[in-house]
This record gives C-alpha cells, structure tokens and sequence, in this order.
C-alpha cells in the first residue's frame, strides 16, 4: 500500500529540504495575502485604528487597492503553488509508491527489478514444470496421451492446462468406476467426441448385459409363478414389488430418489426366490 507523503526519506528519514521550503513560501505567503486582505478590509475605513496599527505598515501597506491585489495575488499563487510547483517536488521523490531521497531512490528500484527478476523465473520455472507434466502423461499414460496430442494438434503452441489434465485423469477414472456418462460430458467439454462416444456405448453395453440377458426371463418366470417378491432400493429404503405386472424398463430406477438399482443383488435375490 503506498506511503503518505512526508517531507523526509520513508527509509532514511533525510529531510527533503527544497519540499521543505517549497510548502514553508506556500505558507508564509498565502497567510500574508490574507493579512493584507483583512488588515485592507477594516483599517482604511477607520483612522483610529489605522493609527493605532501603524507600525505594521512597514510590512503590510494600507490603502484600498491592497484589497483586489490581495485577491488576485491569492487566487493566482495558491493554486500555482499547491497544484504545479509543491506537486512536481514530492513527484521527483517518488518511487514505488513511497517518497526517498536519491539514494534510497537507486536501493529500492534496484529492489523492484530483483522483484521482478525473481517473479519471471518463478513463473518460468511453473511453466517449466508444467511442460514436463503433460509430457509425462502424453508418455507414460497411452490414453491421455492420444488426446493430448490430438488436443496439441488442434492448438498448436499451446499446451492443456491444469484443470483439463485434471478433468481428463477425472474422466479416465469414472471410466474405470463404471460412470460412463460422466466421463463422456468431459470428453464433450474439450470435444474429444470419438472418444464421448465409446464412453456412451459402453454405458448401453452396459445396461444391456445387466438387464436384457437376465431379467426378461426371470421377470417372466416370477408372473408363471404369481410370485409377489420385495425389493429395497439402497439408497432410500423404499420397497418395490418385483411380480407379474413388473417390466424390465420399471426396474432400472428408484421411482422414490431416482437411483440406478443393483441388478446383480435384484437378479440374485428373484433367483433366490424362484428356487
């Protein structure tokens, strides 16, 4: 945060002496302007105390035509002096926010490059280090590899970010977790959608193996035997009835939170009830 301005060096504490002065004649003249404004207003008019006044004469002169010299004089060197002249002192003081003497001055920019200087490497060692992080997983990883070299190609001198490696690692992992959909909109996101679309497919190869190879015939097996059989929905503890009057495309949700059921524990369960 910048530093008030003072009339000494914010370091060294040396007076800046023509600041000094400068302000000191801004001063001293603009009250003697106003004395011989005021003194002008009130002692021509009145003799007894124009006489009794007299010996400031010598340094503040009475007459009537004082009064609009005064003005025009205070209205000219007051804004000339606190505007242009005390301003365009404290500004050869300035540096980096705070007011020096010369010395400090050539210390603190010396100060500010080395900020610099260490900023730049710091941010070169960053990008350094993110280089050699894609570059480990373009290698190491054949999957991310692949897309980020296709990413590289469509964006030529760049390279992904951090939060693109990151979601694509995300990705990679929902796949292995069995969350396809989630793993196909991050692969729509940076448009990899190839790659979105082998995700989708393997989420209805999914559901197919889990649900049409073995529910349609024990679902029909259970209404030849007017079987009425419970089943609770892990997530929310709602029961439904698996019987005669159930289909296959019912018994992929929970109709009460919308959870995808467990149709391995529900296939074992009817199976365990048709025995």
């Amino acid at each position: 945060m910048p530093k008030k301005k003072g009339n000494a060096c914010s370091r060294c504490g040396k007076p800046f002496v023509g600041l000094i002065i400068a302000k000191t004649v801004t001063g001293v003249v603009t009250i003697y302007l106003i004395a011989l404004f005021f003194f002008n207003m009130l002692v021509p008019a009145d003799e007894w105390l124009e006489e009794q006044l007299s010996f400031i004469e010598p340094i503040i002169p009475f007459g009537w035509e004082y009064v609009p010299i005064s003005i025009i004089c205070l209205l000219i060197f007051f804004p000339a002096m606190t505007t242009f002249v005390v301003p365009a002192i404290e500004r050869r003081y300035m540096v980096g926010g705070a007011m020096a003497c010369k010395d400090c001055q050539a210390l603190i920019r010396k100060e500010q490059e080395a900020a610099v200087e260490t900023a730049k490497a710091k941010e070169e060692a960053k990008a350094y280090a993110h280089m050699a992080k894609v570059e480990g997983l373009e290698n190491s990883d054949p999957w991310l590899g692949k897309l980020i070299r296709v990413w590289r190609l469509d964006n030529p001198s760049k390279l992904p970010d951090e939060t693109m490696l990151e979601e694509l690692i995300m990705a990679r992992n929902m796949e292995k977790a069995g969350n396809f959909e989630k793993a196909a909109v991050i692969l729509e996101k940076y448009r990899f959608w190839e790659e979105a679309g082998r995700m989708r497919r393997l989420d209805d190869q999914k559901v197919i193996k889990h649900i049409t190879v073995d529910m349609n015939e024990l679902i029909d097996q259970v209404g030849t035997r007017g079987l009425a059989i419970p089943y609770k929905c892990q997530s929310c503890g709602a029961t439904i009835t698996i019987d005669k009057d159930s289909n296959k495309e019912g018994l992929k949700f929970c109709s009460y939170c919308g959870t995808a059921y467990n149709i391995e524990d529900m296939v074992r369960i009817i199976q365990h009830a048709l025995e």
